[in-house]
C-alpha cells in the first residue's frame, strides 16, 4: 500500500449518504446480491457479516455516473479470472 499526499481542493463531487451492494458468494457459485442505503460503511459491513450465513462477500460504493457504477471496497468477487 502507497500513501500520498493529496490537494482536497480537486475534489469535484461528494455523495453524503452513498447506496452500497452487497453480493452474497456461496461456494456453490451461487449468489445474492442487496442494495442498501440510510447507513454508513461500518453498518453495512456488519449487516453483510450477520447476514453472510458462511459465504463470503463483495462490498461495493453505487456511484451514479451514466447509470451505476460500482466501486469496490472489500472483497474479492469469486468469479473473477
Amino acid at each position: 500500500m502507497e500513501t500520498t499526499v493529496v490537494d482536497p481542493r480537486d475534489q469535484r463531487w461528494e455523495i453524503g449518504q452513498p447506496t452500497y451492494r452487497v453480493y452474497l458468494h456461496a461456494v456453490n457459485g451461487s449468489s445474492d446480491e442487496r442494495e442498501l442505503t440510510g447507513g454508513d460503511v461500518d453498518e453495512v459491513m456488519a449487516w453483510a457479516e450477520v447476514n453472510a450465513a458462511g459465504r463470503t462477500f463483495v462490498l461495493y460504493a453505487c456511484v451514479p455516473h451514466d447509470g451505476v457504477g460500482l466501486v469496490r471496497l472489500m472483497g474479492n468477487d469469486p468469479h473473477e479470472t
